[in-house]
């Protein structure tokens, strides 16, 4: 993954839910060009912040956590109330619905200063990860579980 638009994880309830954080800075990449006098984050960029975060609940609610990887496969039922703009602060929300060992569902939500962003359904195909990646990415893949996940022990993850 080339951007990652999870800047933290705030709250994470092993096969139920997860919470966090975007922090949109004006040095973000996507500003150049949307739009140069008017930034916003683009709209599909903030369901990419969705997909990471609920994809990363996904993958942590399996025992065999570090060997899943969830590949988002289905956006459907998306509003978006408005758009992000650089200083925001972007709270993000996902809730598993139902979770098999082919794929999940998810509803998710994003806010910013406690109004409705954005609002989803966000369903995810569940893969090994040795099939999507090669050993460097996943050794990757994996640090940036752990960073993003530094807040909470392996218990709670396991539990």
């Amino acid at each position: 993954m080339r951007f990652y638009f999870v800047d933290k994880v705030t709250c994470f309830k092993k096969g139920s839910s997860i919470s966090g954080i975007k922090n949109v800075s004006m040095t973000e990449p996507f500003f150049t060009f949307h739009f140069q006098r008017y930034p916003v984050m683009p709209g599909v960029l903030i369901i990419e912040s969705l997909a990471q975060l609920a994809g990363l609940m996904i993958e942590m609610s399996f025992e065999e956590s570090r060997y899943k990887k969830a590949i988002l496969s289905i956006v459907d039922k998306t509003k978006i109330k408005f758009m992000a703009r650089p200083g925001d602060q972007i709270l993000m929300n996902a809730e598993l619905e139902s979770i098999s060992e082919a794929g999940a569902v998810c509803s998710a939500s994003a806010s910013v200063d406690g109004k409705l962003l954005t609002e989803t359904r966000l369903t995810f195909a569940l893969m090994d990860a040795g099939a999507v990646y090669d050993k460097f990415l996943e050794d990757e893949r994996l640090a940036l579980i752990d960073t993003l996940m530094r807040d909470f022990s392996r218990k709670d993850q396991n539990s």
